[in-house]
């Protein structure tokens, strides 16, 4: 894997929006707060442009990728906001050109298939962080301070979950490397040429997800073993699951532990990751340990 290097204090750093549209006082808080962080902040045209509920055409969208990795002054590469339309770049982007020139890449859920495109194609570390962009972030100072960590380097060791105690739906102990994001971004690219695999050597599986009924989220998981993408996994991280139960549905946790149980691996819930206040920062593609059982939860990100 290709681990990009930290920032320094002026570096420039490309504001994309490759999903959905950015609100005007939103995109004013993202630059301003890179600049606060003290980088240099340069808004790509993806984040002032609409079409529809795309932030601009594909190509304009794409193209802003490309440009914003072929740039030798560009060291990292930020997503706005999320939303849709990630996948539609798929067969747009340079591949050999991000390759050839690696650096910070941060953003969360649409960007989940971005981060596996530049896993999978490019053999890039990206990290599934905070964006500045997004309704929930200003008021937060943790999830501030996990993306500042990012850009800086500060992103491995034993991650702090903001309070929150993991909790062991599945006991063991497992080592891979860190792949995943959001569960429906993920199941929706079975059957394409752009299909999310824990296969690579063998991995630890990372998921969130909003807004999605229980009955939605068993779903997906099955939708990702019934088309043999958890093949490989060696361990689960669950995120955060922001409105995703209604009174009516069997428990969340129950969900989960039912569709991971029988594949007999560690699995560990309550991660302070994804749609939620706070956020941690996770770097994909590292080396992760986990260990799970009923006196206590762990996992720590390996340094390079």
């Amino acid at each position: 894997m290709l681990i990009p290097a930290p920032l320094q204090p002026g570096d420039k750093v490309a504001l994309v929006a490759p999903c959905s549209p950015v609100l005007p006082e939103r995109l004013t808080y993202a630059a301003d707060f890179i600049a606060r962080l003290g980088y240099t902040p340069e808004v790509y045209p993806s984040c002032t442009s609409r079409e529809g509920f795309l932030a601009g055409a594909d190509a304009l969208r794409a193209a802003d990728l490309n440009r914003a990795f072929a740039d030798p002054a560009v060291r990292a590469v930020v997503v706005v906001r999320g939303g849709y339309g990630g996948a539609r770049l798929a067969g747009l982007l340079d591949y050999d050109i991000i390759r050839a020139n690696p650096k910070i890449f941060c953003g969360f859920s649409d960007a989940t298939v971005l981060h596996w495109l530049l896993h999978s194609r490019c053999g890039l570390v990206t990290f599934h962080a905070p964006m500045p962009g997004a309704a929930n972030f200003p008021d937060d100072a943790f999830t501030r301070q996990s993306l500042a960590d990012v850009l800086a380097g500060k992103w491995y060791g034993q991650p702090d979950n903001a309070g929150a105690s993991l909790e062991c739906l599945c006991e063991g102990q497992a080592e891979g490397e860190l792949v995943g994001g959001n569960l429906t971004v993920l199941a929706s690219t079975a059957g394409t040429p752009y299909r999310f695999s824990c296969d690579g050597g063998g991995s630890i599986l990372f998921l969130e997800d909003v807004s999605e009924y229980a009955y939605a989220i068993d779903r997906s998981l099955l939708h990702l073993k019934d088309s043999g993408m958890l093949h490989g996994c060696r361990g689960v991280l669950l995120g955060t699951w922001k409105d995703c139960a209604a009174p009516s549905d069997l428990p969340l946790r129950e969900v989960l532990r039912r569709a991971f149980a029988p594949l007999g691996i560690p699995v560990i819930a309550g991660l302070q990751c994804g749609h939620s206040v706070p956020s941690v920062a996770l770097p994909l593609g590292m080396t992760v340990c986990m260990e799970a059982n009923a006196d206590g939860c762990r996992m720590v990100i390996k340094q390079p």
